[in-house]
């Protein structure tokens, strides 16, 4: 049998069941480590949290429970309803996909992040601060997505995520997502994008926020803010915090709070100024 030679996040993903999930997924080396991946049809009764050096179970009543394996690596996810094709590529691979990534010494971050031929930048902002939109536009531009909604960042470098960014209905149509199915008690809608290298090197981010105004402003964060905000978007971090003095090493990349209006004829030209700031910042 040939190597698996197609995952995400710097790991190689062994579906035992691949059917549709290789969808979206990184072309990578036969020596990235592998993991095996399965799913079971099974009902949280309680919220459970087990973590140790060696195995995480993680789950939320009524909900879906993740259990990870450090090695040999695997991923057991059980979820009340059958998971539809492509959920077990994102978004039900993040959390568990993040504590490996953890105990590889990766920095994890709740953010997205596109692809120049600079780097990765990152996306980040509150819920609802449009990161999952942003991303969507720069790609309809030709750009590849590196992360929807985990960066793993090692030596520098971000592990690509899956070639794709999930969408809610009132944006899917805008840019022609395909409809992926109900994940998470909500419809979610799909976009393939343009593949990314397996790992980019992290060159900075962004912070998206709303103003009322009609212009669309790039502040620079300074030091002490950029801090805050890579402390703030730790994801999940159930086996620890990251390594202090990975997070700090990322701070000599810039940042900058991206203010823009709440419109939509605005996108095209919020995508125009990002784009600048990047091109400057090369």
């Amino acid at each position: 049998m040939p190597p698996i030679t197609r995952g995400a996040y710097g790991f190689r993903l062994n579906y035992a069941d691949p059917g549709e999930h290789l969808d979206d997924l990184v072309h990578l080396g036969d020596s990235e480590p592998e993991v095996t991946v399965s799913w079971r049809h099974a009902s949280t009764l309680a919220d459970v949290e087990e973590v140790d050096e060696e195995r995480v179970v993680y789950g939320i009543r009524g909900a879906t429970t993740f259990r990870v394996e450090r090695d040999p690596a695997s991923i057991v996810i059980d979820v009340p309803f059958p998971p539809v094709p492509g959920a077990l590529v994102h978004p039900l691979l993040t959390i568990a996909i993040s504590i490996l990534a953890r105990w590889r010494g990766d920095v994890t971050l709740h953010a997205g992040a596109f692809e120049t031929p600079a780097g990765a930048w990152g996306v980040m902002g509150v819920r609802e601060a449009g990161k999952s939109a942003m991303l969507a536009a720069v790609s309809r531009r030709g750009l590849p997505i590196v992360a929807d909604d985990l960066l793993t960042i090692e030596d520098g470098s971000v592990w690509a995520g899956p070639d794709c960014v999930d969408l809610r209905p009132d944006t899917a149509e805008r840019f022609g997502a395909r409809y992926l199915g109900i994940v998470g008690g909500r419809p979610r809608f799909r976009l393939s994008t343009p593949p990314s290298r397996p790992r980019v090197p992290f060159r900075g981010f962004f912070i998206l926020d709303w103003h009322d105004r009609p212009e669309i402003e790039a502040e620079p964060l300074p030091t002490r803010e950029r801090l805050r905000w890579l402390y703030r978007q730790e994801y999940i971090p159930l086996v620890g915090f990251s390594d202090p003095r990975e997070l700090l090493s990322l701070l000599p990349a810039p940042a900058w709070r991206l203010s823009r209006p709440q419109d939509w004829t605005a996108t095209e030209t919020t995508v125009d100024r990002v784009l600048e700031v990047v091109e400057e910042a090369s």
